[in-house]
């Protein structure tokens, strides 16, 4: 069985079942929470990495949050026209974009994080504090090892390439 065929046990269907339908739940949450703020769920990352970063560039929050420059992009465009970042050219790169955050988006960048804070305490209600340290090592070792099988995919998929 490759690392991306469905597993057959009851026990890996039990957890993928859950496992999906949690990154469903939480989604669509989440997704309902930021456009009552009036931003889409993938825009918060960017106005956080922008707070972080003030004067970044595009390709800089695209790295660092492993998605397309195109995606950034019309992310940003977006943003810009609702007067949350301004982009200003770079004095000594004229066709990099500099990104900074007007007030508005710093606001709102706050309001959206405190209100992700008390949902993710409510996800963890009822949880001693061992038990929360014990879920978040899970998924850290649930993540590393998704990694792993992606890198592990990747490489066979260049590897089938250069045969090709």
């Amino acid at each position: 069985m490759t690392a991306i065929e469905q597993p057959t046990s009851p026990e890996k269907t039990d957890f993928l079942t859950e496992y999906n339908l949690l990154r469903k739940l939480e989604r669509s949450l989440l997704f309902t929470m930021m456009a009552k703020a009036g931003l889409y769920p993938g825009q918060l990352p960017i106005l956080e990495f922008i707070q972080a970063h003030e004067g970044c560039t595009q390709t800089e929050i695209a790295r660092h949050l492993t998605v397309s420059a195109a995606s950034i992009a019309s992310s940003t465009k977006r943003m810009q026209k609702a007067g949350l970042i301004l982009k200003k050219t770079d004095q000594y790169n004229l066709r990099a974009n500099m990104l900074f955050l007007t007030p508005k988006g710093r606001e709102l960048a706050g309001v959206c994080r405190a209100e992700i804070n008390a949902l993710q305490s409510a996800y963890l209600n009822g949880f001693q504090e061992s038990e929360k340290e014990q879920i978040i090592q899970l998924l850290s070792r649930i993540n590393e090892n998704i990694r792993r099988i992606k890198e592990n995919v990747a490489s066979s998929d260049s590897d089938r390439q250069g045969a090709a």
